[in-house]
């Protein structure tokens, strides 16, 4: 049957005569080359509009060594629909072409798990002259039947594993093909130094993949950030899938900053992504994972201990926690530490609880700020005198308050510890004003009007530490 007899028939009988062909059509092969191809009018349309184009995103699998990246779907030129041809020739063309690509196999994915090389023993490999080339030598040893046991030993002797540091992990499923991922942290033997507080490394994440081992991840070699170190593999929320926890590190002056980063595998695009919708900073503290709240989601702790600025001055430690929203890990929460380290810090606590009617404990308070020598100071001249004499004070005039008589015992501590001349002397100028007045009234509301009314200059060094803290008045030297 030629196409001219097709036409004759009208539209609805080519339509019927069409179907009946199609039905009849045995398998591919008997269909494309071997029966003369039928012309027909256009159907009716459906979802798809004959003669156009379709742009399918096939994804190209990288080279073995070739760090991956996330391919961007669509991230080619779109193919643009174009209108219909008006003759039936051109639909069915459409159809051979949509048969031929049904019957096609289909494309090779990204990332092919479960395609490991045998176990063999390959001689391991030489160290390379560039740190830049240590990666491919691994890769090029696990994929000819590497033990990791054998690259751990090798890269100790590189100098690339050293006792304080770098590592050979093969025991976590990370992309969820049930084959362990091979995790290697090490050092650049170059450049590694023993006496260094810190050394420049990397870390290296290998998975199976087309019979050989292909580099998953790795971090940015670079010679001021530290070798990245592990802090948890294995699931942190409960979703059945391994993430990656590990933290590097950079130092700067007082402060060292630990950036954390929480990875895990996307079967999809084959790469890893991060958890954490934001920066995980821990500043002269500990990285840590645990499950603060025992809901059996486990949560990640950043301690901040900023050392602070002229301008801000000294500042309060605090801990951020890092939780598991169902999409990401978000900050959930951020608290101060309990305690201090600062003086100042601890003369403000105690302030606290005096100013919440908790006498006694703000006396216990103020006299471990005293004493305490593990606190620090600030870069104020005379400070350390000045806050144990600004504590003194507060206990004297507290136990004055309380009618209780070991408030002449502080007194007598307050003068002979703050002679004239001394950073402390003008709170034993208050503290003389305040015991004479308290002792002819027994009134503290009274004494501490009189010793505010004395003049001693005392606001210097309280208030001396910057923005971040309190700033000072007679009136809440004294408060009563």
């Amino acid at each position: 049957m030629n196409t001219r007899r097709i036409l004759s028939l009208g539209l609805s009988g080519a339509l019927t005569l069409i179907a009946v062909l199609l039905v009849a059509c045995g398998p591919v092969t008997d269909v494309i080359g071997e029966r003369e191809a039928p012309t027909v009018t256009r159907p009716p349309l459906l979802t798809a509009t004959p003669g156009g184009r379709l742009s399918v995103w096939l994804v190209t699998p990288t080279s073995q060594f070739a760090v991956p990246t996330t391919p961007t779907p669509g991230g080619g030129a779109p193919g643009n629909p174009v209108g219909p041809n008006a003759t039936a020739t051109a639909a069915v063309a459409t159809i051979q072409a949509a048969t031929q690509t049904a019957a096609a196999p289909p494309p090779a994915p990204y990332y092919q798990p479960n395609q490991c090389p045998q176990p063999g023993a390959p001689v391991p490999p030489v160290r390379p002259e560039n740190f830049s080339d240590y990666s491919v030598a691994i890769g090029r040893f696990l994929s000819a039947g590497g033990a990791p046991t054998v690259l751990e030993a090798t890269l100790r002797d590189w100098g690339a594993l050293t006792d304080k540091g770098g590592v050979v992990q093969a025991d976590t499923d990370l992309t969820g093909d049930g084959i362990p991922e091979v995790i290697v942290t090490l050092y650049n033997p170059a450049t590694y130094n023993p006496e260094a507080p810190l050394n420049a490394g990397q870390l290296l994440v290998y998975g199976c993949d087309a019979g050989g081992y292909r580099l998953l991840y790795q971090t940015v070699f670079n010679p001021a950030i530290a070798l990245p170190e592990l802090v948890r593999v294995g699931d942190m929320n409960t979703d059945v899938k391994a993430e990656l926890v590990f933290f590097t590190e950079t130092c700067s002056g007082s402060a060292c900053f630990k950036e954390a980063k929480i990875l895990s595998w996307n079967a999809i695009v084959g790469v890893f992504e991060e958890l954490n919708n934001g920066q995980i900073v821990a500043i002269n503290g500990r990285v840590s994972v645990l499950d603060v709240d025992g809901d059996g989601v486990l949560e990640l702790t950043a301690a901040i201990n900023p050392p602070g600025t002229a301008a801000t001055g000294p500042q309060r430690s605090v801990v951020d926690t890092w939780d598991w929203n169902g999409q990401d890990y978000v900050l959930a929460l951020r608290e101060e530490v309990p305690g201090a380290r600062y003086r100042i810090h601890a003369i403000y606590d105690a302030d606290d609880l005096l100013r919440q009617g908790q006498w006694r404990p703000a006396i216990l308070a103020y006299d471990e700020a005293r004493k305490n020598s593990s606190l620090l100071a600030w870069n104020v001249a005379g400070e350390t005198e000045a806050l144990r004499a600004y504590a003194a004070f507060r206990i004297m005039i507290t136990y004055a308050r309380l009618g209780n008589a070991r408030a002449e015992t502080w007194f007598n501590v307050l003068l002979g510890e703050n002679p004239p001349g001394t950073p402390g002397y003008g709170f034993a100028q208050m503290g003389q004003a305040f015991m004479d007045n308290f002792r002819g009234t027994g009134d503290a509301r009274a004494a501490c009007a009189a010793a505010i009314a004395s003049g001693a200059n005392v606001l210097g060094v309280l208030n001396s530490y910057g923005y971040s803290n309190r700033s000072y008045t007679l009136n809440d030297v004294c408060p009563f």
